[in-house]
């Protein structure tokens, strides 16, 4: 069934900070301003476009005015989150205020995945506060000069801070896994990442019969790659390429015993072809394919 897609109207500035329960948006929607969202629970479904996420307390998403979105709480728990909402003319005239193109946030995407990053610790309580700043600045009235101002040295200051670090989260993931040098952040994210490798190994065991890029399972988790690639072989001792190939082994190992032909596993198990499948396996187990299956029927 395709999924129900609406835009929807929106203040010019909106936020919000509250507790659903059971929630569930009734479709993806979007709108004229951009959106800043701080989750602050576990287990929640995050849809963009064509791809669906599971995100936890202290992600953060800037998402444009083109991208169709929607969330969904985990059922029976409490779903809590931050959102502020935003015309993009607000962001346009701080940008030629102070010379900095503050709408990179929400405009540089790479390969159409929206912006993100991770925080914890004083990070995530900083910007929490700037939240209950802001959420506190426009209960006021806005046609008071001075309580409109504090509206926007309060938006600045969160938007400044969020830049900042947003820019150092990209430079760090530009670095390779095997050139990576861990830093007090990195380590507020095991966690985080801890989960997301256990989810990691789950899918791959699902899907071993496919094809899988390390490109295609970051996306899938919405993942950097390079901090994908860390921490999963910091979790498991094995790259990503060499999980999936052990697992992909195993798999092969049980269909040659079944019965199945050197041809129909090396089709079944998504490889290029019976050269590189045995290739692969050889390497792995120090056999043929044909002499592991021998060997079996000989035992």
């Amino acid at each position: 069934m395709k999924k129900k897609v609406f835009f929807e109207e929106f203040d010019s500035i909106y936020y919000f900070d509250g507790i659903s329960r059971n929630w569930k948006m009734e479709g993806l929607h979007v709108h004229n301003q951009y959106e800043i969202i701080l989750f602050m629970s576990d287990d929640v479904g995050l849809e963009i476009g064509n791809r669906i996420y599971k995100v936890g307390k202290g992600d953060i998403f800037f998402i444009n005015n083109r991208e169709y979105h929607g969330t969904v709480g985990k059922e029976g728990i409490d779903y809590r989150r931050y959102v502020l909402m935003f015309e993009p003319e607000m962001i346009v005239q701080m940008s030629n205020a102070f010379g900095y193109n503050f709408s990179s946030l929400f405009e540089d995407v790479q390969d159409d995945v929206v912006n993100w990053m991770h925080l914890s610790g004083e990070k995530l309580k900083k910007v929490e506060k700037m939240m209950k700043n802001f959420e506190s600045s426009i209960s006021k009235n806005m046609d008071n000069i001075y309580n409109l101002i504090h509206v926007k040295l309060c938006f600045l200051d969160l938007l400044n801070t969020l830049s900042e670090w947003y820019h150092f989260f990209i430079e760090e993931t530009k670095s390779e896994s095997e050139d990576f040098v861990q830093t007090e952040s990195t380590y507020e994210e095991v966690t985080l990442y801890r989960e997301r490798v256990k989810q990691i190994k789950k899918y791959i065991s699902i899907h071993v019969e496919e094809k899988m890029e390390l490109d295609d399972i970051a996306d899938h988790f919405y993942m950097n790659k390079y901090y994908l690639s860390h921490y999963f072989k910091k979790e498991t001792g094995f790259t990503l390429s060499q999980y999936i190939t052990n697992q992909k082994i195993m798999a092969a190992k049980k269909m040659l015993k079944s019965g199945m032909t050197v041809t129909d596993v090396a089709m079944r198990l998504s490889y290029s072809g019976d050269s590189h499948f045995i290739s692969v396996f050889k390497k792995m187990t120090g056999i043929t394919p044909k002499k592991y299956t021998q060997e079996k029927y000989q035992k």
